[in-house]
């Protein structure tokens, strides 16, 4: 009854109410005895619990609990605010980290999202087949016409199926009368008229269902209707589309709203299916793969057995075609070494697990890249996490006291425990908070870095939100369990005393300053690695000379007026050659397997081929091994070039001997005149042999032609610029109506490589930042170090210790661990990074000099870190140090 007392009594009356039943207690006692005076006391006890003189309990309760939260935050501010450097390095340093990671997952966010608004996206598949031109093991993201109709045919689980027929880029004009506006347009596709029922691209203007029924019927953007209408309501009005002489009129049937960024598909125009009259004749072709083929599956289908039946399908349609058009029968084909297989593909693995595949409608990214990017993220992470922990154990000598006195007091470990985990929360979502306005701000620098467009908006997006706290409450908890078990473990009696060894835990400190310098040498390694990869690239010795090359695109636009353009090129002094060709590096055009030597149409060779002008080889810098160039004054229409590999495939073993010899393809035979060094067109897999034929060989007036321009060395920037207007100014003398295009040969090669690029400035920028973060907890450590050793340096220098001594004595350890990370990080980083090179068929040396550099790096900054503050500490009066009072 007494403890009952002491629980409902207000503290403020619990002590004199007490002492009153104590006495009557006693006095009973004496009077009536034992038994009736518990019972009299048990109803005194009863008849005080009444208003005024019990507690509030509910209140109390909500209060005890509130107030102790609330004295942990209050305590640790006051920690904060008295530890103001330790704060400071804890906030940055988890700021840095949350930066890291909130970018890097919004970046994986918009990766992952690709195709998902579509309404059927999960039963969305697309047909692949075989890479049937040779040159590259990846399959083929297109097909020809005729796959749809046979998938359709034979396998019913496709609930409908629909195409997308890719066209080149085009002069695209108004018909609307008054101002007529051409622009050179992208991104102009064909497609079946059900092609609003399969993808769920919203129309601003027109019926979905009817679109893209009749001929001549096409869709725009909004962005589209506004750059050539305003933005009027422009159903019905006509825009013609194709070179001058043979434009094609199309009448708008529809406005799409703008496709969104994480589309694969992303088309400017969309013109019926039925617009293409060579659709109607090659209905039945398989060779014409420029058709991305989409099916929809039943809900009740099983993706396996739909694969497995169109797989099945080349071998019960391509033999009436193959025996139609090349004169074998499908085991024959087969036997040839040859294989057409068809695969399909759900629409949601495009974007990030297609680089077996080469793509028809858009770039792809690549999962592993994401998987790189959420590690590093994480690691960078792990790092300000092993600032917090290795800070808060290292000032361990500040807590010690308030640790044993709150002990006496009556505090246990658990609520010491809650204390430091809800220190630890607090920065963290104090970090947080920083970390979203760092992102906020920075994300035009981390779009341009990334060459992503990503939107941050963190009150708008629930699920975000939600992750950010829950991920912010984990991170924050887990980073203060080891501090929080540690500084609560202290025991009061040694504590008081000053037994306690201060700043202990050094075993497990040394461990986590390891995994720093392991994480952030590697991370320079990887990051030093993937640049060296680039540079190989772009340094590398292609077999022909591509600097000073400017690349004036589509001049066939200029019809009869071409030798007359490029006659007056040719006029400026900065000008050293101008050549004209149907393709230039690093695209080759066409490329064919019918190629063989004359007398032996047994022997057939994939061979890629441009034609070319008389100065090609020389603007290109070409090296003929074997025979002439074409030349003026001869007549090389039945002429042809061809590489050193070309002769090797054929089985002609020098040079030499190739002159002379004739090359068939189709109905066309070709004397071999002239043989050059092998060149490197293509980087991203094995450069087939090359072909070069005279001019306009096999072109139509309409196939796309260009000028490569190479200028003086010595010709400055502002000269290429007064040069470009000039020469653009011509061009519009020829063709006011034609937009100029061009493009410089090494930005052609850059842009090849640019989600590398982009890939290795991510790396950088993280590496910078895990070095960033190391030498901030460095920072925190030696300072707390320099001031646990305050008076043995004071000692060591009354007894003559020279300065690099002290210096040695205070950062030794840190070099010793330095060692062992880098011994980790070389093995573990140059594993990683072989794995990465070993999909390009060009790959860069990963050298040991590379991992040495790195640990250097590493290596400099924590010793100009160490040093800043070791010497300052060195440098010390030891009076100073030494006194007490």
């Amino acid at each position: 009854m007494l403890r009952f007392f002491r629980w409902y009594c207000h503290p403020g009356y619990q002590e004199d109410i007490e002492g009153d039943l104590w006495e009557r207690f006693e006095r009973n006692l004496g009077a009536k005895g034992a038994t009736i005076a518990r019972w009299l006391f048990m109803k005194d006890v009863l008849l005080l619990f009444r208003p005024g003189i019990i507690r509030n309990v509910l209140k109390t309760h909500r209060m005890t609990r509130f107030g102790i939260v609330k004295n942990y935050f209050v305590t640790a501010a006051r920690n904060s605010k008295k530890e103001k450097a330790f704060a400071i390095l804890n906030v940055l340093c988890l700021t840095l980290g949350f930066t890291a990671c909130l970018y890097i997952g919004l970046y994986s966010v918009e990766e992952l999202s690709y195709d998902t608004f579509h309404e059927k996206a999960e039963r969305i598949y697309r047909v692949n087949q075989t890479f049937i031109w040779g040159g590259t093991d990846k399959l083929f993201g297109s097909t020809g016409p005729a796959v749809m109709d046979a998938i359709m045919t034979e396998v019913p689980e496709f609930e409908t199926m629909t195409r997308v027929h890719t066209v080149d880029d085009a002069l695209v004009s108004n018909v609307a009368g008054g101002t007529v506006n051409v622009f050179e347009e992208n991104r102009i596709y064909g497609a079946d008229p059900n092609f609003f029922e399969v993808f769920t691209f919203p129309l601003l203007r027109g019926n979905p269902k009817t679109a893209l029924a009749n001929p001549n019927s096409i869709v725009v953007t909004k962005s589209i209707a506004d750059k050539y209408f305003g933005g009027h309501d422009i159903l019905g009005k006509q825009l013609a589309i194709g070179e001058k002489g043979n434009e094609e009129v199309f009448q708008i049937t529809g406005v799409a709203a703008d496709i969104p960024s994480n589309s694969h598909i992303n088309f400017n125009f969309l013109m019926s299916m039925s617009s293409f009259p060579r659709l109607k004749r090659q209905q039945d072709s398989w060779w014409w793969t420029t058709f991305v083929t989409f099916g929809v599956l039943r809900p009740d289908a099983n993706a396996e057995i739909v694969a497995e039946k169109v797989a099945n399908v080349p071998g019960k349609y391509l033999e009436a075609f193959l025996q139609k058009y090349r004169g074998i029968s499908y085991r024959e084909f087969l036997a040839s070494g040859e294989s057409w297989d068809l695969y399909i593909q759900p629409l949601l693995d495009i974007h990030l697990r297609s680089t077996h595949v080469i793509p028809r409608l858009n770039e792809v990214g690549d999962i592993k890249t994401l998987y790189v990017l959420g590690a590093v993220a994480m690691l960078i992470l792990l790092l300000s996490v092993i600032n917090f922990v290795n800070l808060s154990t290292a000032r361990s000598s500040r807590r010690t006291k308030e640790v044993g006195v709150r002990k006496v007091l009556g505090s246990s470990r658990q609520s010491l425990v809650w204390q430091f985990i809800l220190e630890c929360i607090l920065f963290c979502f104090i970090a947080v908070a920083l970390s979203v306005v760092l992102v906020k701000v920075l994300m035009p620098v981390f779009n341009s870095i990334s060459g992503k467009e990503i939107a941050f908006n963190l009150i708008n997006n629930p699920a975000l939100l939600t992750v950010t706290l829950l991920a912010t409450l984990i991170i924050g908890f887990l980073a203060g369990i080891y501090p929080a078990f540690y500084l609560s473990a202290f025991k009061p009696s040694q504590v008081l005393k000053g037994h306690l060894a201060l700043g202990g835990g050094s075993f497990v400190r040394n461990s986590l300053v390891t995994i720093q310098f392991t994480v952030s040498i590697a991370l320079i390694a990887c990051s030093l690695i993937v640049n060296k990869q680039v540079q190989f690239w772009l340094n590398m010795d292609l077999g022909f000379d591509r600097e000073n090359k400017l690349i004036i695109q589509n001049v066939e636009r200029l019809e009869s007026s071409i030798d007359a353009f490029q006659s007056e090129i040719l006029e400026y002094s900065q000008v050293r050659h101008v050549s004209y060709s149907s393709g230039t590096p690093p695209y080759v055009g066409d490329n064919d397997g019918n190629f063989y030597l004359k007398g032996n149409n047994e022997v057939s060779n994939k061979i890629s081929y441009w034609m070319i002008d008389e100065n090609f080889v020389n603007t290109y810098g070409l090296k003929l091994i074997a025979g002439r160039n074409f030349g003026e004054g001869f007549d090389d229409r039945k002429n042809v070039l061809v590489s050193r590999s070309l002769t090797k495939a054929f089985g002609i073993a020098r040079p030499e001997e190739a002159i002379d010899e004739h090359l068939i393809y189709s109905d066309y035979d070709k004397r071999i005149i002239g043989v050059f060094e092998d060149i490197n067109s293509e980087l991203h897999w094995e450069q087939l042999p090359i072909a070069l034929f005279y001019k306009d060989e096999f072109t139509s007036p309409f196939t796309r032609r260009e000028l490569t321009v190479t200028f003086k060395e010595v010709t400055s920037g502002d000269e290429v610029s007064s040069l470009l207007e000039d020469i653009e100014s011509k061009w519009q003398k020829f063709n006011p109506n034609a937009p100029f295009k061009y493009t410089f040969l090494d930005q052609e090669y850059e842009m090849i490589f640019e989600s590398t690029i982009k890939f290795g400035r991510l790396m950088n920028l993280y590496s910078i930042l895990a070095i960033l973060i190391a030498s901030l907890g460095l920072t925190g450590l030696i300072a707390y170090t320099i001031e646990r050793r305050n008076k043995e340096i004071g000692i060591r220098k009354v007894l003559g210790a020279p300065i690099l001594s002290i210096l040695a004595l205070l950062t030794g350890k840190f070099g010793k661990l330095l060692l062992i990370g880098f011994s980790i990080a070389s093995v573990t980083s140059w594993y990683i990074m072989n794995s990465w090179v070993e999909d390009f068929v060009y790959q860069a040396p990963i050298s040991a000099s590379t991992f040495l550099l790195s640990g250097i790096i590493m290596f400099m900054v924590a010793l100009v870190t160490l040093s800043f503050q070791t010497i300052k500490a060195a440098m010390t009066d030891p009076v100073n140090s030494l006194r007490d009072e």
